[in-house]
């Protein structure tokens, strides 16, 4: 009797070779999109565009593209585009998040086009814009 309570007490609880203290999926992507994730800001390859690159160690995972009119207080986010592994962690929201903060008085839109990035734009409250120019006294492209 006594030698079968002390195999209840010994009985593992976990598996043998788990891993001990990692985070996995959904949560893990969130977490690490939060902590490790830097926003840079640079100029993007279109004329008057600007971007927000999300760095991770050296290597870029995501940008935001966008354009600036200080004039009409008007801004436009032309192309969210993130990294496949990192897509439901919350970097769009973060980079739009940043976006706002950076230019507080600022009225922003959306251009964006691809099923993802609409949906992004719908929980940013982002009303869609789809005329080619920013605002009315930009010069045309």
């Amino acid at each position: 009797m006594p030698g079968s309570f002390a195999r209840v007490v010994q009985r593992r609880t976990r598996p043998r070779h788990a891993r001990s203290g990692r985070r996995r999926g959904r949560l893990h992507r969130r977490v690490l999109a939060y902590r490790d994730v830097r926003i840079v800001h640079s100029l993007a390859p279109a004329d008057r565009a600007h971007s927000l690159l999300l760095v991770y160690t050296r290597r870029v995972v995501g940008r935001l593209t966008y354009e600036v009119c200080e004039q009409c207080a008007s801004g436009v986010i032309t192309e969210v585009d993130v990294a496949a592994p990192l897509k439901d962690s919350g970097l769009g929201t973060r980079a739009v998040s940043h976006l706002r903060a950076c230019y507080p008085d600022i009225t922003w839109h959306s251009r964006l086009t691809r099923r993802m990035s609409r949906g992004l734009a719908h929980r940013m409250r982002l009303p869609h814009t789809s005329t080619a120019q920013l605002c009315s006294h930009a010069p045309p492209r």
